[in-house]
């Protein structure tokens, strides 16, 4: 390993989620939305660029519109950007058919043609940016220093999502990556065997361990990646 190793403040995040639970991506790029939204709440709520298209596209998507209620605790941010999307909305509903056609929202809501609602949701667009910035520091880290790929090793690993990423960001330093997922998924499926196994009559007088009580979740988690991740 003889690339300089990474010393900025993406590369120190991504070796602290290493020691968390889970996928370390997943939780990083979960943590950037909720900055964003709180950053939203409280600093760019009369950003005019910013309120331009959360009203041209109707909002945060559903995902990120109920995180927002959750993390933002912003009454007057959320009445004053729910008012510019629901003002928008009725001059949608008010405006004369073009063309013989229904108006924008309408077709928006039956799927045929573009509108704005196909602008991307800003909180999706800054999880999708964070995901690419994580994944490529945690390449550089194991690319370049032994001692993280101790961690790594040590570590959950990635999700399916984000291992598939690793590949195609940069296969030949995907590896460990690779690795760890193929150890993380033998180890999940044998204590899912045995979750299956116990739900037979003849061996539900056996304990659970830690491990298979919690293997579903896992599952979901792994294939799905954490919940709150919108899709690409």
């Amino acid at each position: 390993m003889t690339s300089a190793v990474p010393r900025d403040a993406t590369a120190f995040e991504v070796r602290e989620a290493l020691r968390e639970s889970g996928c370390a991506v997943c939780h990083l790029a979960l943590r950037s939305v909720g900055r964003l939204l709180r950053s939203v709440a409280y600093e760019q709520v009369n950003d005019l660029g910013l309120r331009t298209v959360l009203r041209k596209r109707g909002g945060f998507c559903n995902v990120h519109a109920h995180d927002w209620l959750l993390a933002a605790h912003s009454v007057l941010g959320t009445a004053l950007i729910y008012k510019d999307v629901l003002e928008a909305a009725l001059r949608e509903l008010d405006s004369p058919a073009a063309g013989g056609q229904r108006g924008r929202l309408l077709r928006g809501l039956l799927g045929a043609g573009s509108s704005d609602a196909d602008l991307p949701c800003p909180a999706c667009r800054s999880q999708a940016e964070a995901e690419r910035r994580y994944v490529e520091a945690l390449l550089a880290l194991l690319a370049s220093d032994a001692a993280v790929g101790r961690e790594f090793e040590a570590s959950d690993g990635l999700c399916r999502r984000h291992t598939l990423a690793a590949l195609r960001a940069r296969r030949d330093a995907a590896e460990p990556v690779v690795r760890r997922a193929r150890e993380a998924l033998g180890e999940l499926l044998a204590e899912l065997d045995e979750v299956i196994r116990k739900e037979d009559y003849r061996f539900r007088h056996e304990p659970r361990t830690a491990g298979e009580r919690s293997a579903p979740a896992r599952a979901i988690n792994w294939a799905a990646g954490k919940a709150g991740l919108t899709s690409p």
